[in-house]
């Protein structure tokens, strides 16, 4: 191959020509990131109200931004004449500086932006035994909503108990309904009786409930519906 072919091909294929358009190279990028701008801005807003689901106008900006901040990341180290660090302390360091400037900016929004709107609602400590049972139930420390269901809220891990009050006194004979809701509690899967159709998960509450909030629940679980 003679000396003029070879600079002609080394010209060639370093030609803009031959290379990828800067919008081929980043069609992905744009793509994934209209995508997202139009459920930030459009999705969000035709969904239901009864969802629940919705964003403002500062968190829509907010995801904005940061849709483009990636955008503009995955182009720049696109590009072939970035420069690269030339050590590993010089990566370490970069990978840092990213880090920290990612984490001050949304530590920054969180500072900025109060995570919920209104003012604070003073919690009202039920004064009935219904009540009380019904805050006891939904306590994340006693966690009975975890596994059971009543009124349609709660898991379904163990058995429905929106129609216990129909049902619990013909459990044990010899047992009333809330004699047989007691001790169920009290012994958990360790109670004599238990329901067939799920495994018997239940912890005992017999160290963690005194005999008031056994009472309590008692009461919630019993209680019209």
């Amino acid at each position: 191959m003679s000396e003029r072919q070879e600079i002609e091909d080394t010209a060639s294929s370093s030609s803009p020509e031959s290379r990828p358009g800067v919008l081929r190279r980043l069609r992905g990028v744009l793509i994934i990131s209209v995508v997202l701008l139009l459920v930030i801005w459009v999705g969000f807003t035709v969904l239901p109200e009864d969802t629940g689901v919705s964003l403002g106008l500062f968190y829509q900006v907010f995801f904005t931004v940061i849709v483009l901040l990636g955008a503009a990341f995955f182009w720049m180290i696109d590009l072939e004449d970035l420069p690269h660090p030339g050590s590993a302390l010089k990566v370490w360091g970069s990978v840092l500086a990213v880090y920290l400037a990612t984490v001050g900016f949304m530590v920054a929004v969180g500072f900025v932006l109060p995570q919920f709107e209104g003012g604070l609602v003073e919690a009202v400590e039920p004064q009935d035994a219904f009540g009380r049972g019904q805050a006891l139930f939904f306590d994340p420390a006693a966690g009975c909503f975890l596994c059971h269901a009543i009124d349609g809220v709660g898991a379904f891990r163990a058995p429905n108990l929106t129609e216990l009050a129909s049902r619990a006194g013909d459990r044990v004979a010899g047992l009333s309904a809330e004699e047989y809701v007691g001790a169920k509690i009290l012994g958990g899967m360790n109670y004599e009786f238990t329901v067939p159709e799920y495994a018997p998960i239940m912890p005992p509450f017999e160290r963690q409930l005194d005999a008031e909030q056994v009472d309590d629940l008692v009461a919630f679980l019993l209680g019209p519906r």
